[in-house]
């Protein structure tokens, strides 16, 4: 589904972060996600080759050659003739593959295709390493680098990068790897929905997809008004409640996943305000789903939707959400960390006294 409670989940992060140390904020990491719209672990897992390098020059101020393609990040050699460079964007991929080839490192590029024209997606790549000073990726100055040396890069082993030819049809990120030379495979699956369909559009006219309907994300107590409008225009439209694993046996899911053609996007927005409803966001066959939370009156109750086979539509889902004894715990918890943080002392068990 495509809204959640915000209010509960940021007093959680908020609980969450009062259990680390006092450490700078990482926002790297925030940065990394937003610009690339992926998980970090989900990029450093997924692949596209750059290969084992031989780590080439003498020089060890930094100095690199000059011809490096305007749109390629700089590369840069610190002093233990490691070579760094910023994270690229998708499209500076091709001329960075060409700038490391240059400098001795073997390159390719693992294309991402869609499920129907890759059968051997690979795998293997290395995992999180024990030592900071083995990981390919780490944090640079304001945001996340990229470091080969034989640590990072050992010999055997290739660095790869993902790269799709059919960007931005969508939000499609970048993946970095390490995997042995051997095991570098020849793509990389794209799941993204409706992939086959979009790339063929692309030499087509494109198709109308009827008239839209733009309406704002409902709230709990607009639901029945906004699901008999939207029948009456003719939407196929369901509400289903959220319910305790006791009272209802249907977990949920089947929803569409991400869409490879941005126009076939219910919302745009991760916690979009307006839905599009189309017959390309709503295609023949599917309908629009409204979650109505099992708790409409409480504080940031939100409305989820989403768009799933007519057929698999369900009149209740699991609610996995905290039962209100839980969140009154994690509240508490939340509020003595903060104190504890501030130096506030906890208050004593009821029925004591803090004097002497």
């Amino acid at each position: 589904m495509s809204t959640r409670p915000s209010g509960f989940e940021d007093r959680l992060k908020a609980a969450l972060l009062a259990r680390l140390p006092d450490v700078p904020p990482a926002a790297p990491a925030r940065s990394f996600a937003r610009r690339f719209g992926i998980p970090l672990a989900v990029g450093v897992a997924t692949a596209c080759v750059v290969a084992v390098m031989a780590l080439p020059g003498s020089t060890r101020n930094g100095s690199l050659p000059a011809e490096a393609p305007s749109s390629a990040p700089e590369i840069k050699k610190d002093p233990d003739g490691s070579l760094r460079f910023k994270l690229p964007e998708h499209d500076q991929i091709p001329a960075l593959v060409d700038r490391l080839k240059k400098l001795g490192v073997q390159v390719s590029l693992v294309p991402k295709r869609p499920p129907s024209q890759c059968s051997e997606p690979g795998g293997g790549y290395r995992g999180p390493q024990a030592g900071p000073e083995a990981e390919v990726m780490q944090h640079g100055d304001d945001d996340f680098d990229l470091k080969v040396n034989a640590k990072t890069v050992p010999p055997g082993y290739t660095l790869t990068f993902t790269w799709a030819d059919y960007h931005p049809l969508g939000d499609h990120g970048i993946g970095v790897g390490v995997i042995e030379s051997s095991k570098v495979p020849s793509c990389s699956i794209d799941y993204y929905e409706g992939l086959d369909e979009a790339l063929k559009a692309r030499s087509e006219p494109p198709k109308d997809p009827g008239r839209t309907i733009e309406i704002p994300a409902p709230k709990p107590d607009e639901l029945s008004e906004v699901v008999r409008s939207l029948q009456e225009q003719g939407v196929s439209v369901a509400v289903t409640e959220k319910k305790p694993a006791s009272e209802c046996t249907h977990v949920g899911g089947g929803y569409r996943g991400p869409q490879a053609d941005r126009e076939a996007e219910l919302s745009r927005e991760r916690m979009g305000s307006t839905l599009k409803i189309n017959s390309k966001t709503v295609p023949p066959g599917y309908t629009l789903v409204f979650s109505k939370p099992a708790r409409p009156s409480s504080p940031g109750a939100r409305v989820g939707y989403g768009v799933k086979e007519t057929s698999k539509v369900t009149p209740c889902e699991i609610d996995f959400s905290p039962s209100d004894e839980e969140r009154a715990r994690l509240e508490a918890d939340l509020q003595a960390k903060l104190k504890e943080r501030q130096g506030i002392p906890a208050a004593p068990p009821a029925g004591t006294s803090s004097s002497r």
